[in-house]
């Protein structure tokens, strides 16, 4: 069950940043963030079409759930892919009983340890444009009041694409927001190199840093994948990660 509290504090924290000048790359984490928090899900990713209408991983909770978003993509099968289908939400308590429906998806999501998902719809204008994911580990989470909540970050996320695309239009700036996704990842493994640290704590540590200096999470990705600023100072600041 959602806890209302929760909830409200996600809203009123995003809905503020959505009116502001805002890092789309970085919304788009926060809004993940709250999901898995308010919804109770085990991880959460975000997949998208691009401008060519195939879909692209764009945000996620953590790097289990990048790997097995971008094999769904990969292989062109699971609950993402049904939902922007038919536009209507996918909801699987058990995943068990999918083995015949997605025979490459269900077991590489069995063995990542997730045993249930829910996909909610991105639309826009009558068309679907993407997919919330949402990972279970535990059954009990495809109630209602659950579902609301989950439906309504989906829905966010979209407005935060759709916001931040004017006066562009949404095709032109999701490209956009893929390509800053793609330097946040090389960003992350040049951190987790450098450090012997894994995906999920480069990441920390490279939102941290932005946090810390208000450069925001692309910007310093960018930098870092173009020289500008290196690994070692970000791994020498106060924020740096400690094994």
């Amino acid at each position: 069950m959602t806890r209302p509290e929760p909830v409200m504090e996600a809203f009123a924290d995003l809905t503020k940043t959505l009116v502001g000048d805002f890092d789309l790359a970085e919304t788009l984490d926060q809004i993940i963030g709250h999901c898995v928090t308010a919804c109770g899900a085990a991880s959460v990713g975000l997949v998208i079409q691009d401008s060519q209408h195939v879909l692209r991983a764009i945000a996620y909770s953590d790097d289990r759930v990048r790997r097995l978003e971008r094999r769904q993509v990969a292989v062109g099968q699971g609950p993402c892919f049904e939902c922007v289908q038919t536009g209507r939400p996918v909801l699987i308590d058990d995943l068990t009983t999918t083995e015949e429906r997605w025979p490459d998806f269900t077991p590489a999501a069995l063995e990542a340890g997730y045993t249930g998902v829910r996909a909610l719809p991105l639309r826009h204008h009558h068309q679907t444009l993407g997919a919330l994911n949402l990972f279970d580990q535990e059954p009990g989470h495809c109630t209602d009041p659950i579902l609301r909540a989950a439906q309504a970050f989906a829905d966010l996320a979209l407005l935060a694409v759709l916001q931040h695309a004017q006066p562009e239009s949404p095709a032109a700036h999701i490209t956009r927001a893929l390509t800053a996704r793609s330097t946040i990842e090389r960003a992350k493994g040049m951190l987790a190199h450098d450090a012997n640290i894994t995906m999920d704590q480069a990441f920390s540590l490279l939102r941290a840093h932005a946090d810390r200096t208000g450069r925001g999470t692309t910007v310093l990705a960018r930098a870092l994948v173009t020289g500008e600023t290196s690994t070692t100072q970000l791994l020498t600041a106060p924020t740096a990660y400690e094994p």
